[in-house]
């Protein structure tokens, strides 16, 4: 149960992430249902589960968010009073249950599972519409309270304040759930270690990864020095990384290569993003079916993330496609395999960031000597195979209780 349909390709981030572990399990030998509510414009990826073998039930949501809120209370007046004790995004998931309840109900009846998983720190209320005795893994794409703290310490005044509090719902939040869950699995290193600062129960790690085998990294190509940046830039802490990079170190860098182009990719570009193709040297090229010709064509991958939680996919798919990378240092956090100078470059000052990428454009050399030795890294530990059959090593020990 997630409240993200999963989908390949295009998916990313935690849709990814689900699609490919469910079609692990699939590979396996397991039988997999997934249940998620869908926006109308998300129906056209529903049959991308199904094509990899896993069964995939989705609850329709209205386009309107007024009105499925208003549906939602229709149908289960309590959600009400979960506006006032409820995290935001908790009550989002809160709102959605009244849509998925049905088919969770009748996929206990009609599949009898032997463990369920609920995807999501925000969505781990929807274990209650679980049998007790049905064991289930929560997993922790990231921890919202991180997310918040982490914006909070952008913000000044009461909308920090607001951050800050609403961080702490979250971690409440979070820690009345968890002892439902047989297991938790986070996604980060980092986040598992203060997680089992607060909580006793089962804590593991298990990354996001990718597929090596369908992401290898293709020949520099020729032409202008390429800068390549990727994500959903409808997530805040995307939008924001990219603004910062372009308004703080991107002058830096055509002063000193003043024919160096970046290249922003990816979903839900706002005004702001948008307006960036405007300067000399950026296309905000927005939504793509597949990444591979972005990835071929650049010499640097840039991922300038100043807030956020849980770990960039974004790094992994680089090192996979074998592409020199340059990060803040909260860009690859999570990732304890990945080392500073041998697999990508670090900077938090704009002026060194810019510093960085113009050595890599410059340096083929240096490009490469990173390149060679990330790809080596996101095969032998972020490939979906290994972290699919880590998953199901987990699942099936929760199942035998």
């Amino acid at each position: 149960m997630t409240p993200e349909l999963p989908f390949e390709p295009g998916g990313g981030g935690g849709r990814g992430r689900e699609y490919f572990l469910c079609r692990r399990l699939v590979e396996l030998g397991h039988e997999v249902l997934n249940v998620s509510p869908v926006l109308p414009e998300e129906t056209q990826h529903a049959d991308s589960l199904r094509a990899a073998g896993v069964e995939n039930w989705v609850a329709l949501r209205p386009a309107s968010h007024a009105e499925e809120t208003l549906r939602a209370v229709a149908a289960d007046p309590r959600v009400l009073a979960a506006a006032v004790t409820s995290p935001v995004r908790a009550l989002e998931m809160r709102v959605f249950w009244t849509r998925l309840r049905e088919l969770v109900r009748r996929a206990v009846e009609q599949w009898r599972p032997d463990v369920a998983v609920v995807g999501h720190d925000m969505a781990s209320g929807w274990a209650r519409g679980l049998p007790r005795a049905m064991p289930a893994l929560v997993t922790l794409h990231n921890l919202t309270w991180h997310w918040y703290r982490s914006r909070a310490r952008l913000a000044s005044g009461v909308h920090a304040l607001l951050l800050r509090g609403e961080a702490e719902r979250y971690r409440r939040y979070l820690l009345r759930q968890l002892p439902r869950f047989a297991a938790a699995a986070c996604v980060s290193t980092n986040e598992a270690s203060e997680l089992a600062s607060l909580y006793r129960g089962r804590i593991e790690t298990i990354p996001t990864g990718v597929d090596t085998q369908l992401l290898t990294p293709a020949p520099e190509q020729d032409g202008p020095p390429r800068v390549l940046f990727t994500g959903t830039l409808s997530y805040p802490p995307n939008s924001e990384g990219i603004r910062w990079f372009a308004d703080e170190a991107w002058p830096a860098v055509t002063r000193e290569i003043p024919d160096a182009h970046l290249e922003i990719v990816g979903r839900g570009p706002a005004a702001d993003v948008l307006a960036l193709g405007e300067r000399p040297g950026i296309t905000v090229v927005g939504p793509v079916p597949l990444m591979d010709p972005y990835f071929a064509r650049a010499h640097v991958v840039i991922v300038p993330i100043l807030t956020g939680a849980g770990i960039r996919v974004k790094i992994v798919e680089a090192m996979a496609n074998g592409r020199a990378i340059v990060s803040t240092s909260l860009g690859w956090e999570g990732l304890p395999d990945v080392l500073p100078g041998e697999h990508l470059l670090v900077a938090d000052d704009p002026q060194r960031f810019a510093a960085d990428v113009v050595r890599l454009l410059r340096d083929e050399g240096r490009r490469a000597e990173l390149a060679v030795r990330a790809r080596e890294l996101a095969v032998r530990e972020y490939d979906w195979r290994g972290l699919g059959d880590r998953q199901e090593a987990l699942l099936r020990e929760i199942a035998d209780g």
